[in-house]
């Protein structure tokens, strides 16, 4: 019992992707974090806004996530790809997240 508790830890720990509750994106020289619906759900505690919608925020000039961008600046086309303001944005890689710690 005791090795199977320990194989599940080391996979949990193993695999960090699946431990973030955000995804980031780089859109052109902007780092953006979005942030999904759940988190604002009202009666969630510390919930801000409280409107059950996704969230974008400017990684660098908002570090806590306290002011979330327009949701009017992004877009998704029809492949899924995420626009702000006009630009692309790719998803983070593993290096790029590393390189946040």
């Amino acid at each position: 019992m005791k090795s199977l508790l320990l194989a599940v830890s080391i996979v949990a720990l193993v695999t960090p992707a699946g431990a973030r509750p955000w995804a980031a994106f780089y859109c052109g020289k902007d780092q953006i974090a979005m942030i999904p619906p759940k988190y604002f759900m009202p009666g969630r505690e510390g919930c801000e806004p409280c409107d059950g919608k996704v969230h974008y925020f400017d990684m660098k000039k908002d570090p806590n996530d306290e002011r979330p961008l327009p949701n009017r600046l992004f877009r998704q086309n029809g492949a899924g790809e995420l626009f702000y303001n006009g630009k692309k944005c790719r998803q983070f890689s593993e290096k790029d997240y590393d390189a946040l710690n």
